[in-house]
């Protein structure tokens, strides 16, 4: 109880004046004398009940201290008379040491020597009676002399009646690590943002403009400001609108990445080619917050391939044709030959192929010459040529004075009407043999085979059919044809 002592001390001073009142008579002195002493008892029960109450809030306190030690999540040590005499169990594992090992040492044994000028000012000030809540940063060792940032702060307090300075520390590496890293990244970015040539830009879900990186000006014409803000549609080709809708579209929910080339528009109204990488940022919820790109002039590649292309389509065209008559050598017929095969296979349709030889060509050659042979080849060319009407239909220089003609989806009756007309046409050259007659006049003959395509035969059957007709046209007389075997005269 608060009073204890006081109430004992003037229970037993009024029991001894009661108990003197009985072996000497009352007066006036001993009515003084029981007053004085009451007064001398409730004086030493009242300093016993202070000495008791300061105990216990001593007591009390130390309690307070040891809660607070074990209940905080940040090491805390408490410094006094330039040693460590109390840590928490944090600080032992921060430190990787028990606390018999730590209680009696000196802090500056497990900081960084660079950083004690600055912890001793901070003990100077807490012995002088200053308080900061300012926290300073410290680099101190651990028992496998790992290096740890320390931010720590601190407070002068009494400990065991001395002055002592509690500190509290927090492990910042990891912070400080991603604050290294971030600052690295945002310096890099910084660097590449502004140095690169490539356009970087950051659009959000609609499409309009947030972010800009210089190289806009330099490969547009247009500052940031005048496009921060605009909408991509504003730049974009007409023909590509479509497409980039398109792809914003599956951006707002499924798509995490596009590569695409598209024409821009600069500020002078003309369009370039540029490559662009998208890339989406999407929030935790998965909406899309905005998209990264990165774009980069490929106007003079794609110059380039359009020319190497041409290029390519021009080597093509030349290596699929004879240089002498113009029309299609015999290796362009051989892949014609092997499509169309395969297309009438598929669609179960005859088809049909004329072989054709110039009658007495080296006799023609001998009477008139190389150069006057090759006008001859060259006429007769254009006159086969001229005579296929149908797209499909396809004649080539077979080799030498011989030509052949392919008649896809044509039947036998539709290839016999074909000879007659190719035979009828080259009359009408009326290249003569002897410049000076007019008989007789250069001539052909044909080979005409028609089958109906399937897994057991092979487009080398046809051909060799036709020239087996073109063979038996030849031997049995010039200036004819046969069909399958069966001869026609012209």
């Amino acid at each position: 109880m608060k009073y204890t002592g006081r109430i004992i001390l003037l229970f037993l001073s009024i029991m001894v004046s009661i108990i003197e009142s009985f072996s000497e008579p009352t007066n006036l002195w001993s009515i003084l004398e029981a007053v004085t002493f009451a007064a001398i008892a409730a004086t030493l029960g009242w300093v016993y009940d202070k000495a008791v109450f300061y105990k216990h809030k001593v007591e009390m306190s130390e309690i307070s201290l040891q809660n607070i030690f074990k209940s905080s999540p940040e090491p805390i040590i408490v410094y006094q008379d330039e040693k460590i005499v109390l840590v928490n169990d944090k600080f032992e594992e921060l430190i990787q040491l028990s606390s018999t090992e730590l209680i009696g040492k000196s802090i500056f044994h497990y900081i960084l020597p660079e950083y004690h000028p600055t912890f001793k000012r901070r003990l100077e000030e807490m012995c002088e009676g200053k308080r900061s809540l300012e926290r300073i940063e410290l680099k101190i060792y651990t028992h496998q002399y790992n290096i740890l940032d320390i931010e720590i702060a601190s407070a002068p307090f009494v400990y065991n009646d001395k002055p002592a300075v509690e500190v509290f520390m927090r492990d910042v590496t990891k912070r400080n690590k991603l604050e290294e890293a971030l600052r690295k990244n945002e310096e890099l970015y910084r660097f590449i943002t502004v140095n690169t040539t490539d356009l970087i830009s950051y659009l959000n879900p609609n499409g309009h403009y947030e972010y800009l990186s210089p190289s806009c000006e330099c490969l547009l014409d247009f500052n940031q400001e005048e496009m921060l803000g605009r909408n991509l549609f504003e730049y974009l080709h007409p023909d590509e609108i479509e497409k980039v809708k398109t792809l914003l579209i599956e951006a707002d929910t499924e798509l995490d990445f596009a590569s695409f080339s598209h024409r821009i528009k600069k500020k002078d109204g003309t369009y370039i080619w540029v490559e662009t990488n998208a890339r989406t940022i999407r929030k935790n919820s998965r909406d899309l917050e905005g998209i990264v790109a990165v774009s980069r002039d490929i106007t003079e590649r794609i110059e380039r391939e359009k020319k190497l292309h041409e290029t390519n389509v021009m080597l093509r065209f030349i290596s699929n044709m004879d240089g002498l008559t113009g029309i299609p050598n015999r290796r362009y017929f051989e892949e014609k030959l092997q499509e169309e095969w395969n297309r009438t296979k598929r669609s179960t349709l005859p088809f049909s192929a004329i072989m054709i030889d110039i009658d007495y060509f080296k006799k023609y050659n001998d009477f008139n010459g190389h150069l006057a042979g090759d006008d001859c080849l060259r006429q007769i060319a254009i006159a086969l040529k001229e005579t296929l009407k149908r797209p499909a239909d396809f004649a080539a220089r077979y080799g030498g004075e011989e030509f052949v003609i392919l008649l896809p989806e044509t039947d036998k009756k539709g290839a016999a009407h074909i000879a007659d007309l190719l035979q009828a046409n080259v009359k009408k050259l009326n290249l003569p043999y002897i410049a000076t007659k007019k008989e007789p006049i250069v001539s052909i003959s044909l080979g005409c085979a028609t089958l109906v395509p399937d897994e057991k035969m092979r487009p080398d059957d046809l051909i060799q059919l036709a020239d087996i007709e073109l063979y038996q046209a030849k031997k049995s007389r010039h200036n004819q044809f046969f069909l399958n075997q069966l001869s026609h005269l012209a």
